[in-house]
């Protein structure tokens, strides 16, 4: 079983452990989250500062299986931020391009429950893709 299952059948685990706890009642962004997580869709969009941000499955470099892959675990990204990826970001601040190595990519930061929380994406287009949402330790 690769990585990416492991993590994915985890994760999709957590989320029923909430459903089943009662008075849970996801919002709409968390409602959507789970749907894409259940492949019932095939991309969330959220808007971060005016920008529409496209959360796509990806590869192991960017979106949605990178993030499952590399930052999916107790001491990064736990499920109620992965559900919670939209609003998170809703107010986030873009970082300068300082210490960034590509010029195409924009970092988003998000200071959420003592948690220094990072959204990378990919500006280089119209609509943007996701690359990578990881916590800064």
């Amino acid at each position: 079983m690769s990585i990416y299952s492991e993590r994915l059948a985890k994760l999709k685990k957590e989320i029923a452990v909430i459903e089943a706890k009662k008075n849970t009642n996801f919002k709409k962004h968390q409602k959507e989250m789970i749907k894409f997580i259940h492949g019932r869709i095939d991309k969330v969009e959220f808007e971060v500062n005016d920008k529409t941000i496209i959360l796509e499955m990806g590869d192991d470099k960017k979106g949605f299986r990178h993030i499952l892959e590399k930052h999916f675990n107790p001491n990064d990204l736990e499920t109620m931020d992965i559900l919670n990826l939209p609003v998170i970001f809703k107010n986030a601040l873009q970082l300068s391009q300082i210490g960034i190595s590509n010029n195409a990519l924009s970092v988003y930061k998000m200071q959420k429950k003592q948690k220094d929380l990072r959204l990378v994406t990919n500006e280089t287009k119209t609509d943007k893709l996701v690359v990578t949402s990881y916590r800064k330790n």
